[in-house]
């Protein structure tokens, strides 16, 4: 089993914008913050099905799901993370879970 990383700050869209002109033209550091925004949006992406799976579960009355509800969890945790700590705007409201939001503008203008 993998060794738990220990608990730190996310790195807010600014600080990555940060790294990225810094650092430009080291492609390991390129490849890092391109990384963490491809996560990111990944994470995304997985709480937007996540959203039709559960609603379609209960719409089915099929009962609860530990592993549905461990999910969930997870999703929450990584949203609060994405968007309290590290400053990132959540999905605008009124976006339907079946059509994953736009991506955000590219890292450098």
């Amino acid at each position: 089993m993998a060794k738990a990383l220990p608990e730190f700050a996310p790195l807010s869209l600014k600080e990555l914008r940060s790294l990225w002109k810094k650092y430009r033209g080291n492609e390991d550091i390129e490849r890092l913050v391109l990384e963490v925004q491809f996560s990111r949006g990944v994470i995304n992406e997985v709480d937007d099905y996540f959203k039709i799976i559960h609603r379609t579960w209960r719409q089915e009355n099929l009962g609860e799901l530990i592993a549905i509800e461990k999910l969930r969890l997870v999703l929450v945790k990584q949203h609060l993370r994405q968007t309290v700590l590290a400053e990132i705007k959540p999905a605008p409201k009124g976006t339907k879970p079946s059509e994953p939001p736009e991506p955000e503008p590219a890292l450098v203008d």
